[in-house]
């Protein structure tokens, strides 16, 4: 669990990313660029959120709140608990993959290994249950909603500046 906690989320990213620059790439160019803007609108927002959620709502992680009990981890923030961003991550690389139309066994896949990123976050220590399901919430909100994201918010936001610094 140490393995799924902590590195299988960069096993994700390698593989979304070597699925996209071949299989789409060699499919439609374009719509690798598409995939790529999906990412990075869902991904970007979403910390944004994530971020926001934490600083409002503060809750430290359960080895902070509970000294007694073990942590096979010690990650980067002990203040941020709520939401999980390696959930968060996880799940929107999985769901804009969905979205773009890879095969099923892809996606099937790749929601496996996000839930035990997740999974995995809770096992070690440094994540409570109510983190994942608040991380799996927002990841579904802003994974399937990168579209509508990206064609209202963030693609008219860089025409402006396209615009701007020309």
């Amino acid at each position: 669990m140490y393995f799924c906690a902590h590195w299988l989320i960069y096993v994700i990213v390698i593989v979304v990313f070597w699925w996209g620059a071949f299989s789409l790439v060699s499919e439609d160019p374009s719509l690798f660029v598409v995939f790529i803007k999906l990412l990075l609108t869902g991904l970007v927002l979403v910390e944004i959120i994530s971020y926001g959620v934490a600083l409002l709502w503060r809750h430290p992680r359960p080895y902070i709140e509970f000294p007694d009990i073990k942590h096979i981890l010690n990650p980067v923030e002990s203040w941020k608990s709520f939401p999980s961003d390696h959930t968060i991550f996880s799940f929107v690389f999985a769901l804009v993959v969905i979205h773009v139309g890879a095969p099923v066994f892809f996606c099937v896949s790749l929601l496996i290994l996000a839930t035990l990123v997740a999974c995995g976050r809770v096992y070690v220590g440094v994540h409570y249950p109510r983190d994942i399901v608040g991380g799996l919430l927002l990841a579904i909100i802003f994974g399937l909603g990168a579209p509508w994201l990206l064609t209202h918010v963030t693609q008219p936001l860089y025409n402006v500046i396209r615009l701007l610094l020309n």
